[in-house]
């Protein structure tokens, strides 16, 4: 029985040891195989590279140099130019420009202002380029439809003006004699007023010279504002020469105005200036050294509210805002 076991053993042995020999022989060779094709793979990037390689010193060279600072130059000059490409202003289409007799005429009035601004300038400059009779005359005839376009501008706009009253200017700037010297004598009224209401808190500073007539001119006419109780002080620049360098004053005779309170000064003007001139530049000095803003100045309490009136909206939306109130 024994003997049988073992010859059993001994067949199954000689049967599989060769198998086993057959196995490890396959294996063996499908890893040389790998490792030879993983070698192939690697040799040929390697040459791939060393092939690129080769190819850009055929360029570049083996000891091939950059000037970087060249280079940055090179690149900054390219980027200036894309940039003033990209800022330079498309240029608008040109209008092809017909003779006068392809245009109809009620065309021409109702062509938007700048077409026809086109058309008017190109026959005045070919007119006075090329002064024929044919060019002077379509040049009259074009200017001939540009005045009666603005005259129905204006034709309109005296129909609005006379509808729509606030919107004109005729009460605020009257143009006829009368009424051109009633408003002088409302504006120095209310100037004068307010002058006299401030002259305790202001001062003037009159810079002259010897042997200059306009200043003694001057001091004549400031004779009056002294009447009104402004303070009128003369000073001498070649006697005071501080005072000359402290306000620059460099022409006689020159007036400044003083801020008593805060020791601000502000010049009213330099040459001889009329009294109502001085008046109506105190007024202004004074406002503005009291921080008032200088949109406001040319307005006076009889023209508030009205057309000259900064503050005052037109009445499309003036009518809105009360409309929107109610």
């Amino acid at each position: 029985m024994v003997k049988r076991v073992a010859l059993f053993f001994i067949t199954i042995m000689l049967l599989f040891v060769p198998y086993y020999v057959w196995a490890k022989e396959i294996q063996a060779n499908k890893s040389d195989t790998d490792i030879s094709s993983a070698g192939s793979q690697s040799e040929e990037q390697k040459n791939s590279e060393s092939q690129l390689f080769y190819k850009n010193s055929g360029k570049e060279g083996w000891w091939w140099y950059k000037d970087y600072v060249k280079e940055q130059k090179k690149e900054e000059k390219k980027k200036q130019q894309t940039e003033q490409v990209k800022q330079e202003p498309k240029q608008e289409p040109k209008t092809e420009i017909k003779t006068l007799q392809e245009y109809s005429f009620q065309e021409l009035m109702q062509m938007h202002p700048e077409e026809l601004k086109k058309i008017y300038e190109h026959y005045l400059n070919l007119a006075v380029q090329k002064p024929t009779e044919e060019n002077v005359y379509n040049f009259y005839n074009i200017q001939d439809v540009v005045r009666k376009k603005s005259l129905a501008f204006a034709n309109v706009s005296g129909y609005v003006w006379q509808k729509y009253p606030e919107l004109s200017t005729e009460k605020d700037v009257p143009i006829v004699g009368p009424g051109i010297t009633q408003k002088a004598r409302l504006t120095m009224q209310e100037i004068q007023s307010y002058v006299r209401s401030v002259n305790q808190d202001f001062g003037l500073i009159v810079f002259v010279a010897p042997g200059c007539h306009y200043c003694e001119t001057q001091l004549g006419i400031l004779k009056y504002a002294e009447r009104d109780g402004v303070y009128v002080k003369v000073v001498d620049i070649t006697q005071n020469l501080v005072a000359k360098a402290k306000f620059g004053i460099e022409t006689t005779p020159t007036i400044i105005l003083v801020d008593k309170n805060s020791g601000q000064y502000m010049p009213i003007s330099s040459g001889v200036v009329s009294l109502e001139d001085i008046y109506i530049r105190i007024e202004k000095a004074m406002r503005a050294l009291r921080g008032e803003k200088p949109e406001h100045y040319g307005i006076y309490e009889y023209q508030k509210g009205g057309g000259l009136d900064v503050t005052t909206p037109p009445p499309l939306w003036r009518n809105k805002n009360s409309k929107g109130g109610k």
